[in-house]
């Protein structure tokens, strides 16, 4: 893929999975538009150093995660933290009558905030097994762990998601059954 045609093909092909990773990560769609932009970048110059171990999309992935946790870091020592707050927006829902579109809104909201909540790792895990849909050997293999290791991790992740939810007024009818282990590879819900 050393010619503009296989970038241009490589970007179509995994531009909006590692997009749609970023913007979840980050809650602001400039700074996902940069990061997948460098996370290319990145890859066009290091291309050599794909071993062909994983998918090229986990490859990609794993280059946005670091570099996402990269700015998170310079952005750590540099923002007090009483200056931080939650960017980015859920797009309001159209339904048929107005009330169901806000009370829709109102709990994909407080899913939001409950989601924000969680440590970056938990986010990054449940991100990579719902949105983009990877395997637990692809995800194992990203995060450098083994596959029972991002089970338990997936497992605690969704435990601590729904435990934020239940204290959502309103959303713990919505949560039944949710903490329950996986019992195939990829049964992880939001």
């Amino acid at each position: 893929m050393g010619n503009a045609h296989g970038w241009e093909e490589l970007y179509e092909l995994y531009s909006a999975a590692v997009f749609g990773y970023l913007i979840r990560m980050a809650g602001d769609r400039h700074v996902a538009e940069d990061l997948t932009s460098e996370t290319f970048y990145r890859a066009m110059r290091s291309l050599d150093g794909f071993r062909g171990d994983s998918s090229m999309k986990t490859w990609l992935l794993r280059i946005a995660r670091n570099l996402y946790l990269n700015r998170r870091r310079r952005e750590a020592r540099s923002t007090p933290l009483e200056s931080l707050e939650e960017k980015g927006g859920m797009p309001a829902v159209k339904g048929d009558d107005p009330e169901s579109a806000l009370i829709r809104n109102e709990e994909s909201e407080a899913v939001r905030r409950a989601f924000r909540a969680l440590a970056e790792e938990d986010r990054s895990i449940l991100l990579l097994s719902a949105w983009e849909e990877l395997k637990c050997r692809e995800i194992a293999d990203l995060f450098g762990i083994s596959t029972t290791a991002v089970k338990v991790r997936l497992f605690r992740a969704r435990r601590r998601l729904a435990g934020l939810l239940e204290k959502e007024p309103g959303l713990s009818p919505y949560l039944d059954g949710r903490n329950k282990a996986p019992e195939e590879e990829n049964d992880v819900e939001l």
